[in-house]
């Protein structure tokens, strides 16, 4: 029985949905963790509709490389002599009861949340373990992978060795120096809008005009006690993409639990094409800030709309704050 699968200290939930190519590069990164790694185990919410499931709501992802039509449990079975995870069926309520349902059946006290299309390196659960505070929510650094779909192919019929190798030669995440096009071109690593908010304003680069902005769920790390008695994520942001986790984080800052960066963390998101995706954006981003109306979140769009860039956003932040509202009050 691989280490850590009956007394974990740190909880792995990992919804899943779509091309399991990703999630089986996922796990083989989370089976290569160092000694460092404490006793962990991995949950992989299955919530991926069945024959008999009807309408599955919007589209999620695109339908990934070829040849993978192998579902989580099958991919996980794979792995399960070098990896202690578990597979358990999805609500099919969207991402926020996905990640609430694994967080449940989670042992540790310790819940990391990582997506299934995140690569790692060995240090990630050592990073995070290391960086455990019970009044703290842990921001991993991420970076997207643009040639993600080219990565993908060269791996089909790989091994987890060959996984793990390929997330190695992806280096820290660091910017590669300038240079011409070549094999280094293809594993370069770009930093979204919003991982370079939450950097910039965490390292004071940057006026930390939302403190509570980080809990990104594609890597990130809380309490299980803190989970529960915040409420767990709004489920009532249902099948459409995005939102649900930054106000998960919204609530765990209002009662009392700070932002932490953990750089050496890093995921790499294998990027890909969302459908609807910005569509599905604006209607759970208008939810967001129908909750909460504070001048931070009302001025998310200037951050996470398709232009939205971190001195944009601050730049927003201030006038909407500064922005006379009826009744006298902000």
């Amino acid at each position: 029985m691989p280490s850590g699968a009956t007394d974990p200290r740190l909880s792995v939930v990992v919804p899943s949905r779509g091309p399991a190519a990703r999630l089986r590069a996922t796990l083989a990164c989370l089976a290569g963790q160092g000694p460092g790694a404490p006793p962990f185990e991995v949950l992989v919410v299955d919530d991926n509709p069945g024959p008999a499931d009807g309408d599955p709501g919007p589209p999620q992802d695109d339908p990934g490389p070829a040849g993978t039509g192998a579902g989580p449990a099958a991919v996980a079975g794979e792995l399960a002599r070098d990896l202690p995870v578990r597979v358990i069926p999805g609500p099919m309520r969207g991402r926020a009861a996905a990640r609430n349902a694994g967080a449940a059946a989670a042992r540790g006290a310790r819940l990391v949340f990582l997506d299934d299309d995140v690569l790692v390196g060995p240090e990630f659960l050592a990073a995070h373990a290391g960086a455990a505070d019970p009044d703290a929510f842990a921001h991993g650094r991420t970076r997207e992978l643009p040639t993600a779909a080219r990565l993908l192919r060269s791996l089909e019929g790989g091994s987890p060795d060959d996984v793990r190798r390929a997330r190695s030669a992806l280096g820290p995440g660091h910017a590669p120096a300038p240079g011409p096009p070549g094999p280094a071109a293809h594993r370069r690593l770009v930093a979204n809008a919003l991982e370079r908010t939450v950097e910039a304003m965490a390292g004071g680069t940057l006026p930390d005009v939302a403190p509570w902005l980080g809990f990104v769920g594609a890597n990130t790390a809380v309490d299980r006690d803190r989970w529960r008695r915040a409420g767990g994520f709004d489920e009532a942001f249902g099948l459409t993409w995005g939102c649900e986790d930054l106000e998960f984080g919204f609530r765990l800052y209002a009662a009392g639990v700070r932002r932490i960066l953990v750089p050496d963390a890093l995921g790499v998101h294998l990027s890909h094409a969302r459908p609807g995706r910005w569509e599905q954006h604006h209607r759970n981003l208008d939810r967001f800030r129908a909750l909460h109306p504070h001048a931070s979140v009302r001025a998310l769009e200037a951050l996470l709309g398709p232009e939205g860039t971190p001195g944009e956003y601050v730049r927003a932040v201030t006038a909407v704050a500064d922005a006379p509202v009826r009744g006298g009050t902000r």
